[in-house]
């Protein structure tokens, strides 16, 4: 009995170990993180701790607010900056502005003598171009002019001559299409009529072999041949109205050839004419357009001129506008020009100061 409980004893062991196994892990339990609350209150902490430094040291405030307060003034300064320069510009426009309409004006004073000198040789070089512009624009409208009136008159004859052709281009298409069926019907004629003879030659064969023919009887041999001999009689009589139509079909085709030939050559006349005239003006009307051409280049450059000079004379309104508006002199017409000048001084005056507040 110990023996038999001993024996069994291995094997309850073993039984016993792998029930403990196979339930070991679910007996096990994974640690888990740290909460996702916890995260947030030691970040407040953090947050709360740095703020009750910053709170606590006034050197470091005083820092950060000098830094915050250079990138705030920095920020107007470019901000003043720009409007001080559109104001300037704005300035020197209406400097310019006032130089030419004291020019119109006629303004004459000993301070802007020189300036006023030079913007008359520039004016004076601005109404030669403008003569010169002038000159060409009516030369090219002449121009313009010549070339339509050729190329009208180009076309007008043109039109003429083939309105002059059409009949017989009309005619010629006529006669065209009347030999293309001459020609047909003379072929279908000549192919009937070798057909025929081929018939024809058949059945007098025919009654050469009945006639020659011992078997058949007299009565027999007479009657069969008379029916051959009135089928080639009439085989003959088509041959030769076949044979008498063709001749008359080739004096057609003869007469259409000659007539065609001749209206042929009266559409060649008119198409050597019409290319004559085409040849001709072509010419006239490739010469006339390189012309216009040549005196349109002359225009833009004497364009161009007037451009530059009245580029020239900017600087010089610019340099009158400036003098006059030190010395105010002029007619009452240059008042409001001085009150806007006056008006953008003050706000670059302004300006300049805020900017000096901000050093």
């Amino acid at each position: 009995m110990t023996l038999s409980w001993l024996s069994g004893a291995p094997a309850l062991c073993h039984n016993w170990g792998m029930d403990a196994v196979s339930q070991a892990p679910s007996q096990v339990s994974i640690p888990e993180g740290l909460p996702f609350w916890l995260l947030w209150v030691l970040l407040c902490v953090i947050l709360l701790l740095v703020a009750f430094i910053f709170l606590r040291d006034k050197d470091l405030r005083r820092r950060i607010s000098a830094f915050l307060s250079g990138a705030r003034r920095h920020m107007a300064r470019l901000r003043l900056q720009v409007k001080l320069r559109k104001e300037r510009e704005k300035k020197i426009a209406l400097w310019r502005e006032l130089g030419k309409l004291a020019w119109n004006e006629d303004v004459r004073a000993p301070c802007i003598d020189a300036e006023c000198v030079k913007l008359s040789d520039l004016d004076d070089e601005i109404g030669r171009h403008q003569k010169t512009w002038h000159d060409v624009y009516s030369r090219i409208e002449v121009l313009g002019r010549e070339h339509d009136a050729a190329l009208t008159r180009y076309r007008s004859l043109v039109a003429e001559q083939e309105e002059a052709r059409r009949p017989h281009q009309e005619e010629m298409l006529a006669l065209a299409n009347r030999k293309k069926e001459l020609l047909e019907a003379l072929e279908s004629s000549l192919r009937e009529a070798e057909a025929s003879e081929a018939q024809l030659a058949s059945v007098e064969k025919e009654i050469r072999q009945i006639e020659d023919n011992p078997k058949l009887a007299e009565a027999d041999r007479k009657a069969r041949s008379d029916r051959v001999r009135e089928k080639a009689s009439s085989l003959s009589a088509l041959v030769r109205d076949l044979r008498d139509k063709t001749p008359r079909l080739q004096d057609e085709r003869y007469r259409l050839d000659r007539r065609l030939e001749e209206v042929e050559g009266r559409v060649r006349v008119f198409n050597a004419a019409i290319h004559r005239i085409e040849g001709e003006y072509r010419e006239r009307l490739q010469a006339r357009e390189k012309e216009i051409r040549e005196w349109q280049k002359a225009k833009d450059h004497t364009q161009d001129k007037i451009v530059d000079v009245k580029r020239l004379m900017e600087p010089l309104f610019e340099s009158v506008g400036r003098i006059l508006d030190e010395a105010r002199i002029g007619p009452e017409a240059l008042a409001v020009l001085y009150f806007q000048i006056d008006g953008v001084n003050r706000t670059i005056a302004e300006l300049e100061t805020r900017l000096e507040r901000l050093k």
